[in-house]
């Protein structure tokens, strides 16, 4: 069938999920399958035993173990131990279906490209909870791959397959939240065209405990970081630019209620902390916030509340959101 394909799964303290994970990639019925398991300093001594007996019972499988650097830092360590010609990364709480390999690799061949891409559904508690509007399957030239890009889609890693050659020059950000967008910016305005299928091949599992259940900290702030910098980064047409400046207002407002969820259960310094730098860009930011055409009505208004009164938004926010997370 071709070159080999290295799958990097960074593991923390999830053995409960990490079997039926490590399973649905046993079960990929693309056959030169390696699948590296980076234990990320795992505290519990269940998880370090289980990557050890998993590799020890499949050929597929090499585990290695790391002190605790994060996900980015786990992903950048089994790059470098990765033998296959092509990349890519499941989190160990996750899972795909059979074809997923098969399917990005034949579209990555067929089209010539060095990135494939598939669809992401996200679920919770055994349901869908959450599906991204799948677009239409085909090559998307750079032009029209960053207009959906900025626009909310492709920014998991998760669902793509990489020619190795690409982590030469680019790695993910250690220490940092949403290391994936940063990543992806840099590797998609290089490309000239990349293979997307509508196909939904993998199943992100939402969990609380997981970064995006998890309270705010200080290192969310480096979400906030990364959507600034690829706007200031962005040269390209005036539209994309106004897409990714909308990137950038909304991660600001979503971090912003973020930080009033957190407030909500409990006090935060750090949430407190960031609340105040999202309302000081979004002042600084109020004229993109009013003209961006691609903000809904309904995020409009909360930068707009956030920006202009933020004490009386948070005050107004807080008592809906408690009783919401009461029920």
């Amino acid at each position: 069938m071709g070159g080999q394909i290295s799958v990097i799964v960074p593991v923390f303290n999830t053995g409960r999920y990490l079997s039926k994970c490590v399973d649905s990639l046993l079960a990929q019925d693309y056959p030169e399958i390696e699948i590296i398991l980076v234990d990320d300093g795992s505290t519990d001594s269940y998880t370090v035993k289980l990557c050890d007996d998993l590799a020890a019972g499949s050929d597929k499988i090499n585990c290695w173990h790391t002190a605790n650097g994060g996900s980015s830092a786990a992903r950048n360590f089994g790059i470098s131990k990765a033998s296959g010609r092509y990349i890519g990364f499941v989190d160990s709480d996750d899972y795909v279906d059979p074809e997923m390999y098969s399917t990005l690799y034949d579209n990555l061949k067929r089209n010539n490209v060095a990135v494939s891409i598939c669809e992401l559904a996200t679920e919770e508690n055994g349901r869908l909870v959450d599906r991204v509007g799948p677009l239409a399957a085909g090559v998307y030239d750079n032009a029209s791959l960053l207009h959906h890009f900025f626009l909310g889609h492709w920014h998991s890693s998760c669902t793509i397959l990489y020619d190795r050659k690409l982590f030469e020059t680019v790695s993910f950000p250690v220490g940092e939240a949403n290391e994936d967008y940063l990543l992806n910016y840099l590797i998609f305005k290089e490309q000239q065209r990349v293979a997307y299928t509508d196909k939904v091949l993998y199943h992100y599992i939402r969990r609380s405990g997981s970064n995006t259940a998890s309270p705010i900290t200080l290192r969310f702030l480096s979400w906030l970081k990364h959507t600034e910098k690829v706007l200031a980064d962005y040269g390209g047409s005036a539209l994309l630019k106004k897409e990714a400046e909308y990137q950038y207002l909304y991660s600001n407002i979503v971090l912003g209620n973020k930080c009033l969820l957190t407030l909500a259960g409990q006090q935060s310094a750090d949430a407190e902390a960031i609340y105040k730098t999202i309302v000081n860009n979004l002042r600084q930011s109020f004229g993109k916030l009013l003209s961006n055409s691609f903000l809904s009505f309904r995020n409009k208004l909360f930068g707009m509340l956030l920006a202009v009164c933020p004490r009386i938004y948070r005050a107004a926010a807080l008592p809906v959101i408690r009783s919401k997370k009461g029920r």
